[in-house]
Formats: structure tokens, sequence, C-alpha cells
């Protein structure tokens, strides 16, 4: 299905934040208004970031992708075409029109919706070891629920 211009590029500039400690304050509310098609600004000292949900960071990686890929596909047809003038035979001509034929058929990259989880493979186990691999039950170093006395 070919890409429309609503689908890949419809990106409206969502929330803002003057400061990074304004956007830790707000803590997960914060992006809460960040849906799909939005982009946020964050403006610290050291520059200003965009943030993106994964699904419009995976449509733009795709779209950078299909850039690069027609990109090479265009140098290869002028390429082509410089040596239908040097060389204006059947088999130059041939050759252009395979090189066009190839470019105009080039299929459309998948986009990705997300990562899946990776997991270590093939791993020895003592079986008294006590192993967690669901993300959900590893406790994490610095809880911020809590507040330091």
């Amino acid at each position: 299905m070919p890409l429309t211009t609503q689908d890949s590029t419809d990106i409206q500039s969502g929330p803002s934040w003057p400061s990074f400690e304004k956007f830790r304050t707000e803590g997960a509310k914060a992006l809460e208004s960040l849906k799909k098609g939005k982009v946020a600004t964050l403006h610290t000292k050291t520059g200003q970031y965009r943030i993106l949900e994964e699904h419009d960071f995976q449509k733009l990686l795709s779209l950078a992708r299909d850039v690069e890929r027609l990109r090479g596909g265009m140098r290869i047809l002028m390429q082509t075409v410089r040596v239908v003038q040097k060389h204006p035979d059947v088999e130059s001509l041939n050759l252009l029109a395979e090189t066009v034929t190839m470019l105009g058929s080039l299929p459309e990259l998948p986009t990705s919706e997300g990562f899946e989880p990776l997991l270590p493979e093939g791993i020895d186990l003592d079986p008294d070891d006590e192993v967690e691999l669901d993300l959900a039950q590893i406790e994490r170093p610095l809880d911020t629920s809590h507040t330091a006395p």
C-alpha cells in the first residue's frame, strides 16, 4: 500500500516544556498529551529535543530508509543515463529501460510497530539459581516513588 502524504508526514507540534525540571516534575502525566501525530519539544541548557510516540518514530524511520533507498536508485539511474548519452546503442537503451522499471517497482519498506523485548538465548542456568526474566518483576535500583528524608 503506497504511503500517502497524510499517513507519512502528518505530524504536528504537541506539548512543549521550557526545562527538563518542568518535564520531570510533571512525570508520566507530561507524556499523556503526546498522542499519535504529535511531537513534543523539550528545551534544556544543552539544546532542544523532540519526543515522538513509537508509532510516529517508526513511520519517520521508514520514510528515511525509503529516501536513502530511492537516492541510491536515482544515482544508478543517472549513471545509466550518462552511459546512454555516450553509447546510444540498443544494449544501453535496454539497460536504461530496465533501470527505470526496477526503480519504479521497488517495494515499500515495512514500518515496525515496535520491538519485542530481548530475552537471553541458550544460557546455561544452575537450577539452584533464582533468575527473574519478567521485567515487571524486577526491582529497579532507584525507586522514584520514595522521596529522600
